[in-house]
């Protein structure tokens, strides 16, 4: 299990390296976000990179305080993007996720702070999955 978890927090560690433009060129073309959503969608992926990187180097405060960035992040006017119910249920998601990354640092569980980051990874993938289809049937 601690070898599959390091695995899988390394393979993060690496994709979180790639500047986030080659991401950006890898997916289909989107269109462009508005200015005050470009500006919190980059500080999400900012304090996600540093989340991920503490908990790489098993530095737990500082996950914590990266996680307790990201709960302050969503829940500023800016990250409300679009007025779905399916959207509020991913931002709650989104923050019970993070709370459970600074509850389980600061139990010093480093295992379950590295799960918790997966969640908080994969409420990321969904979330942008509903805003792509969202945008399609609005237009």
């Amino acid at each position: 299990m601690q070898r599959m978890l390091s695995g899988l927090v390394l393979g993060l560690v690496c994709l979180a390296q790639k500047p986030a433009g080659a991401l950006a060129q890898d997916a289909a073309p989107a269109q462009p976000a508005k200015p005050a959503e470009k500006g919190v969608m980059q500080q999400k992926l900012e304090s996600c990179q540093k989340l991920l990187e503490a908990l790489a180097l098993n530095d737990l405060p500082k996950a914590a305080d990266k996680a307790q960035d990201l709960i302050i992040l969503s829940q500023k006017a800016e990250w409300k993007v679009v007025a779905t119910p399916r959207y509020k249920e991913l931002s709650n998601e989104f923050r019970a996720a993070a709370e459970n990354v600074v509850e389980q640092a600061k139990n010093k569980n480093s295992d379950g702070a590295n799960l918790a980051y997966i969640d908080i990874s994969m409420l990321c993938f969904k979330c942008h999955k509903h805003m792509r289809e969202v945008r399609m049937t609005r237009k």
